[in-house]
């Protein structure tokens, strides 16, 4: 396999680097220099699975952000994890974004065991998108940092019960989808409006098949089925499959992104086009 000699060096560089300790420089490196694309379809697929949760689709149907305000709350979300990210979870810029999630989620009909699986799909959903079309696997000590990374939040969110390692948060999540992915009609609606916004922002000769790219995305014949999206049809799983190979063929041949994916308060396609400011972000009364 030819490998472009700067992503030998960078590989290089990041396998030097001790998980125990330099986690936080591992998985922001993992996540805006090595996989950015990878990580964003990574968090989007992620939070989608809450969905597939009737008690968590639900009470996110029940805020009405996610339906009346769709876009930007898909913009805040990934600002607000992108900065955590980007400074870590103790940084001046961090610290605000976590007092932001903890107002977010300090209420009664949050169930301590959603929150688990959440931080337990945040760990493994990305890692599972960076592995199936990223460049190249995700190594062990990526995953050990992933972890620490997601650990070191989670404790910072008073999430009480949080999974021991990576292992454990796949363990986690097929222990917890089983018992609690349902259809319900909150799921379905919040699933609908979520394929409207991305609707409008593909290009206009791919929009008519918004619905079949998210299901061969997700993939998962459990999460489709509760979410009353069609099963991906072979041809297409080929197609995006083939398309994926030519890709990371493409990307070993050629040198990687000379500035990570993510600058704090940079512009946006949407919303916050000219940039934005902390206390932008986050929901507003409607």
């Amino acid at each position: 396999m030819h490998l472009h000699e700067d992503r030998q060096r960078r590989s290089a560089q990041l396998a030097a680097l001790d998980p125990s300790f330099d986690w936080h420089e591992i998985y922001r490196r993992l996540t805006l220099w090595e996989f950015p694309a990878e990580a964003r379809l990574g968090f989007q697929l992620a939070f989608y699975r809450p969905l597939a949760v009737p008690r968590m689709a639900t009470l996110l149907q029940s805020t009405g952000h996610m339906q009346f305000d769709t876009t930007r709350r898909a913009y805040d979300t990934a600002l607000m994890m992108h900065e955590i990210i980007h400074g870590g979870v103790d940084s001046e810029r961090g610290r605000r974004m976590v007092r932001v999630l903890n107002r977010l989620h300090d209420r009664p009909d949050i169930h301590a065991e959603d929150m688990t699986y959440l931080l337990a799909a945040l760990m493994v959903v990305p890692t599972r998108v960076m592995d199936r079309f990223g460049w190249r696997p995700v190594t062990v000590a990526e995953r050990e940092s992933t972890w620490h990374f997601w650990d070191s939040l989670g404790e910072r969110m008073r999430i009480a019960v949080r999974p021991a390692s990576y292992d454990e948060a796949e363990d986690r999540m097929a222990e917890y989808e089983p018992a609690h992915f349902a259809r319900s009609a909150a799921g379905e609606a919040l699933i609908r409006a979520t394929l409207d916004t991305l609707r409008g922002r593909m290009p206009a000769p791919a929009r008519p098949f918004v619905t079949q790219i998210t299901s061969v995305l997700i993939e998962e014949p459990a999460v489709l089925r509760e979410l009353a999206l069609p099963l991906p049809s072979r041809p297409l799983l080929a197609v995006v499959d083939g398309a994926a190979s030519l890709r990371r063929t493409i990307q070993r041949r050629t040198p990687p992104a000379s500035e990570p994916s993510f600058t704090p308060g940079q512009p946006t396609r949407q919303v916050y086009t000219h940039g934005y400011e902390l206390d932008e972000l986050g929901p507003r009364d409607r």
